[in-house]
């Protein structure tokens, strides 16, 4: 019998098997006490349904319980072939990361940590190539390990919501249960770098083209079905039973194939910043190409065990986590949100109110975008068909695709449609007085349990609801520019807001797929806050001899942030520096610093990329230094300032430290829910490197906390006059002595 007619051949008991199909979400589990392995067994097929919710993921007791349904299975005489799957709408989403945090913390010898990878492959050794064949019937997405164990079968049948990734390296390692050996073998070594140093998902139809999977059934109801049919032909020798770890008919020849990791791993050490893993994968994937996929294995286990203890997976596990925990909010648990929210109106067609129109946009809500006259209408409409257009080429749509997105935009100048929206979103200038009396309009036109939001950045948002009696359904909605590509959403209650309202806010947060932290109200909220004192700690060293782009290269060589503080400077606009620094000199003046050149530069209009120069010269896509240009301007800042000579680590001390000293004032404060909250904000909203997890973690794990703040107290003894924009506060000195 040919291959497509072995699965073609229907089952005695196709009909019950559908049935089991479309009920197996709900099965209890049955395969022994405590076990996440339920047996059952259908026209001599075993079929075992993975059931650890909410994500099936690949823990120790789900191994044990796959280890002992497998063993079942084999012993069995009335089974002839097993078959995969999971409960709900995974397959299996990987490792159990909490788990892995505590292997990571723990301090494990390489020894015990290549014993337990050897027990992880000797499962997956057994479902390869045990007494019975295997079929993963891929239900939902297949991550990491899950992804490796349907690997490890000898035959994968995937639904159309399947999806299929390999993410480790987001989390500083490597797959550890052979994905760097299996995959290669499936698709070919230049799709499996791709797939294993992105660590992006890829689609159903994706893993079909590229042979991750050997059919795709189009209805959920013939997915197992379909599995079975694929089982009993290898079974019966209809079909040939597949090893993937030998197998080498998909490999490129060598040449192409090492050219292919070698130029990904020049181009990955440009973005590695010193960090070890995606390294270590290709190193494993080359020797499983070379010399065969079982030494393969070994290369990776050897690769594996180190890495886990490096403090690059440390710190991306502990992101991963607290960017998770960072949408929990005591408090909210069973608490109903006040609306679900699907028809929106953005007032503001300005940067960001297009930005959050355009996200919406395509994220498929129904948005009235309002401006307060024709030409400022038109300007945003523009803007918003502007970002969708770049969007939508990058993805390679056709250009009706941008007309499909645009088909639920309303622009309006007036209030008409307000009446049915679930939520505003306040995007426009940053007037008090205007804002409050928007703020009343919308409490008179729009429904009694629409959320009343405000975008601003710098205003306080009791103040903006003062003049209502909406207060508990306000809220502040932060985005950060550009809004369509920026993860972070600062989500800010104010003393009056309402949990319902809260809790819609974060729901809104999750589908825009926006990473949501709840911050407190304050002026700057958190991420704004924490690092104003950043670029003033830098104006603090210019003004006393230190060049501002030495500056900006050792942040950017020893910190690792994506730019240098002047870059993000004229990135953002002077102008716009020139009042959030206004606001913050305001409210904490005291401890502000504050130098004459950020208001030389205003008075050139020296504004930056918007005005082709700022600390830079900007040509097209190029940032030129200007010393020449900005030496003027330098020279009157500096006039009776004594100048320094610096380390770059002192460099380093002086602008960082004292975001950890505002970070530990928040803190204090209550105005984040816990200090990982700092973290996830200083990463998604100011690009601090994910593999130091967060300008906390980094403080606590790589410089110290006593380290922070005694040198934080002897910068203040060193220069008096600045000494209340060094000290450090009484959170961080506890903290210290806590150490």
């Amino acid at each position: 019998m040919s291959d497509a007619k072995a699965l073609n051949a229907t089952p005695r008991n196709y009909q019950r098997l559908e049935q089991i199909a479309g009920h197996i979400s709900m099965m209890p589990a049955s395969g022994g006490k405590g076990s996440l392995v339920s047996y059952t067994v259908h026209d001599g097929v075993a079929v075992l349904l993975m059931n650890s919710p909410p994500v099936n993921s690949f823990s120790p007791q789900m191994q044990a319980s796959i280890k002992a349904a497998m063993d079942k299975a084999n012993a069995d005489d009335n089974v002839k072939a097993i078959v995969f799957t999971g409960a709900g709408a995974f397959f299996m989403a990987g490792a159990d990361i909490p788990n892995l945090m505590k292997l990571a913390n723990s301090g494990a010898s390489v020894e015990n940590v290549k014993k337990s990878l050897q027990e992880g492959h000797a499962l997956m050794d057994l479902i390869e190539s045990g007494s019975k064949p295997t079929v993963a019937a891929v239900n939902g997405p297949a991550l990491g390990g899950g992804l490796e164990l349907a690997m490890s079968c000898n035959a994968r049948i995937g639904s159309k919501n399947s999806k299929y990734g390999l993410p480790e390296l987001k989390l500083g390692i490597i797959p550890g249960m052979g994905g760097t050996q299996r995959l290669p073998r499936l698709v070919g070594v230049g799709e499996a770098v791709k797939m294993t140093l992105s660590g992006k998902a890829i689609a159903a139809k994706k893993a079909a083209k590229i042979g991750l999977i050997d059919q795709l059934v189009k209805k959920p109801k013939d997915l197992i079905p379909t599995a079975v049919k694929a089982a009993l032909a290898i079974a019966s020798g209809s079909l040939p039973r597949r090893i993937s770890i030998d197998a080498k008919d998909r490999l490129e020849p060598r040449d192409r194939g090492e050219e292919a990791i070698e130029l990904a791993r020049i181009k990955s050490k440009r973005k590695a910043k010193g960090t070890p893993h995606a390294d270590a994968c290709l190193t494993a994937i080359k020797t499983g190409m070379v010399q065969g996929g079982r030494k393969g294995i070994e290369a990776e286990m050897d690769a594996f065990a180190p890495l886990i203890n490096a403090p690059s997976a440390k710190a991306l596990i502990h992101f991963f986590l607290s960017s998770r925990l960072s949408a929990k909010v005591p408090g909210l648990e069973g608490v109903k949100p006040v609306t679900k929210v699907k028809n929106v109106a953005v007032l503001g067609g300005g940067t960001m109110g297009a930005g959050i129109t355009a996200l919406m946009l395509f994220k498929g809500y129904n948005v009235i975008l309002k401006e307060i006259n024709d030409n400022l209408l038109f300007a945003g409409v523009k803007r918003v068909t502007s970002i969708i257009s770049s969007v939508l080429k990058r993805m390679k749509l056709p250009s009706i695709a941008v007309e499909m997105a645009m088909r639920n935009l309303t622009p309006t100048t007036t209030y008409e449609g307000f009446e049915k929206c679930d939520m505003i979103v306040e995007a426009i200038v940053e007037n008090i007085k205007i804002k409050q009396k928007v703020f009343a309009d919308l409490e008179r036109i729009c429904k009694p349990d629409c959320i009343l939001a405000t975008n601003t950045s710098t205003i306080d948002i009791d103040v903006i609801g003062a003049k209502t009696k909406a207060q508990g359904r306000i809220v502040g909605l932060h985005f950060f520019s550009p809004a369509h590509v920026m993860p972070l959403l600062e989500i800010i209650r104010t003393k009056s807001t309402s949990k319902p309202t809260l809790a819609a806010s974060i729901q809104y947060a999750k589908k825009l797929g926006k990473v949501p932290v709840t911050v407190g109200n304050c002026v700057g909220f958190t991420a704004n806050r924490i690092f104003f004192p950043y670029g003033q700690a830098a104006a603090f060293l210019i003004d006393r001899g230190v060049s501002p782009y030495r500056v900006d290269k050792v942040l950017k060589k020893l910190v690792h942030m994506p730019m240098g503080v002047h870059q993000m400077g004229d990135l953002s606009g002077l102008d716009i520096m020139a009042h959030v620094t206004s606001n913050f000199v305001s409210a904490y003046g005291e401890r502000c610093y504050i130098s004459k050149l950020g208001k030389l530069l205003f008075e050139a209009k020296r504004l930056g990329q918007k005005t082709g120069k700022g600390f830079y010269i900007y040509k097209g896509r190029q940032t030129i230094p200007d010393p020449k240009g900005l030496a003027p301007f330098l020279a009157k800042a500096r006039d009776g300032i004594p100048p320094i000579t610096v380390t770059d680590q002192q460099i380093v001390e002086a602008v960082m430290y004292p975001v950890v000293n505002e970070s530990c004032r928040v803190l204090a404060e209550g105005h984040v829910i816990r200090a990982s909250d700092i973290d996830v904000v200083s990463i998604t909203g100011y690009g601090f490197p994910a593999h130091k997890g967060g300008i906390m973690h980094w403080a606590a794990e790589e410089q110290g906390i006593k380290n922070v703040c005694d040198k934080l107290s002897a910068l203040a003894k060193t220069f008096p006059a600045q000494a209340k924009f060094f000290e450090p506060c009484d959170y961080l000195k506890n903290l210290a002595q806590s150490k």
